[in-house]
């Protein structure tokens, strides 16, 4: 995986206020595909739909601002249809190239992933980094390999 593009934090919350057009904070599906368009982020509805179905943290099928940048971050750096990057960068919330154990569980549990909390943190604890406590992508496709089997 290339080094990872963080989003143009300003940038994309200025976008965020422009194409909020009700001032509600939330970025319904008609504004993030107006959102995209000015960003020069050619994605289809469908494509839209599954990513926000993956970081909207509080289920309310629409983005906040916080959200919205997340989103970015995902769409700068994943092809839609590579699944276990657009997995991880969900997981990377805070958009820093790492997930710790509390961010694999949280992304697990929104995938549906039969495993329990304790479960998917023996996982962790056998792909971590030891010094830092976290996993890098390529750690987190290596375990994700190891689930597939």
């Amino acid at each position: 995986m290339p080094i990872l593009q963080k989003p143009d934090f300003e940038n994309c919350r200025q976008a965020f206020q422009a194409i909020d057009a009700d001032s509600s904070g939330q970025l319904d599906q008609t504004e993030l595909q107006k959102a995209f368009s000015l960003l020069q982020m050619n994605l289809t509805e469908q494509q839209i739909k599954n990513i926000v179905e993956i970081v909207d943290y509080d289920g309310s099928g629409e983005m906040s601002c916080d959200e919205f940048i997340h989103f970015v971050y995902i769409c700068k750096n994943a092809d839609p249809k590579d699944l276990k990057t657009i997995l991880f960068l969900a997981a990377d919330f805070d958009c820093a190239g790492t997930i710790d154990k509390k961010k694999l569980v949280q992304i697990f549990q929104k995938m549906n992933v039969k495993l329990s909390e304790e479960q998917i943190g023996d996982l962790f604890d056998a792909v971590a980094d030891l010094n830092t406590r976290t996993i890098s992508y390529e750690l987190f496709v290596e375990l994700m390999d190891r689930l597939m089997q």
